[in-house]
Order: C-alpha cells, then structure tokens, then sequence
C-alpha cells in the first residue's frame, strides 16, 4: 500500500549530503587555520604570565624568607666548602635550588614541577632534602633554567643552557643582572634578580621576564 504525507508535501530528507559534509569541513578548517595561531599566542601569554607571578610571587616571597632566616639572600656563587661545583652552568638557579630543598627549609613551597636539570650536573652526595644528588635548576614554564643573582655577583657573566622554543635547538647565553639604560645602575641594586628567557627560551632578548618592572 503507498502512503503519502497527509499535507501532500514530499518526504523530508534526513541528514545531510556529502556535499553538504564536504562544505562544513572545508568552513571548520579556515576557522582551525585561522584560529590556531591566535590560541597558540594566548597559550603562550598564559605561560609568561605565570612566569611573571613565579617570579615576584613564589621565588621572591621565598628569598624574602630565607634572608629572615639566614640574615641574607641565598649565593648565587658556589658556597659549598666540602663539594666542589660540577661547573659554572645555570650555577645561579643551581643555588637557589640547594638553598631552598635544603633540609632545613624543605624547599619553601617552591613545587618539584618547578625543577629539571637541563644541564644534567650531579654531585658526589645529595645535597638536599632528596635522596637524589641531581643538582637541578629552578624552571619557567617552558622548563628554561632561571637566572638567579646576589646583588655580589651583579656584574658577573654566567653561562646559561635553554632550549629555542620555536625549534628546540639548545642555546648557550652569557647571561649578567641587568641595568637601566636611562640611570646605567643595576636594578635591585641592594637585592637580587630573577630573570627567565621568556617565550623564545634565549636570553637577552626583548621577552625576558624578570621579577622588577624595565619601564
């Protein structure tokens, strides 16, 4: 027997054509390519500005702590009378990992997700709270070592390893404190810098992101 619809209209069709698939894959993918670098940017601004709040927020409230405790900031120079340093790499960010995982202080809610050993240095024996004689750094959000100097070693050059975030490839820096190029004095001059490599991962640049506001 034939049915028809009762209005006499015909059937609708259900779903759509392949065409019709085809036209909405081809608008998702402009939208992708159009999006996507503008997410990826955002992405990125989210890291540099936990970067930033690590740095004035954690790490500085951690120096501030320790200097209550020790009467002054952590060295960033090798300090340890009966292990001698693996080498002079990272050696900043090395010491403020040794200063705050040491046992007395138990890492001053620094978290571990905040440490890596991007130049691979161990000691002979642990030297902090962990069973691990790793001497790792303290680390932005791309896994970059972050350089630490005592206002003492302000005009010293120390050599930094980190990763280009762009192509992976592995820089070497000579990393200082910096000055103001208007005064030509060292910023913090009575305290310390932190100063992460930024979105690049390579010191010196534009994007470096340091606990003390270069306006």
């Amino acid at each position: 027997m034939r049915t028809t619809n009762r209005h006499g209209a015909a059937p609708r069709r259900a779903g759509f054509s392949l065409i019709e698939l085809m036209a909405v894959m081809i608008i998702l993918a402009i939208l992708l390519a159009f999006l996507l670098p503008r997410l990826t940017g955002m992405g990125e601004g989210v890291r540099g500005a936990a970067t930033e709040t690590f740095l004035r927020g954690q790490v500085t409230g951690a120096l501030g702590s320790y200097q209550d405790e020790e009467g002054d900031y952590p060295s960033s120079d090798w300090d340890k009378e009966n292990e001698a340093a693996p080498n002079a790499t990272n050696l900043g960010s090395e010491m403020l990992y040794l200063a705050f995982f040491d046992e007395r202080f138990g890492g001053m809610n620094i978290h571990e997700d905040n440490l890596d050993n991007t130049d691979g240095d161990r000691t002979r024996r642990s030297l902090t709270m962990f069973p691990t004689s790793d001497l790792f750094e303290l680390v932005d959000q791309w896994k970059n070592p972050i350089a630490y100097f005592h206002h003492r070693d302000y005009g010293r050059k120390d050599l930094y390893m980190s990763y280009d975030n762009a192509s992976g490839v592995l820089l070497e820096t000579l990393v200082s404190a910096l000055k103001n190029p208007k005064t030509e004095s060292f910023y913090n001059p009575r305290g310390f810098q932190l100063i992460s490599a930024g979105v690049d991962g390579a010191f010196n640049t534009e994007d470096d992101i340091t606990n003390f506001s270069r306006d």
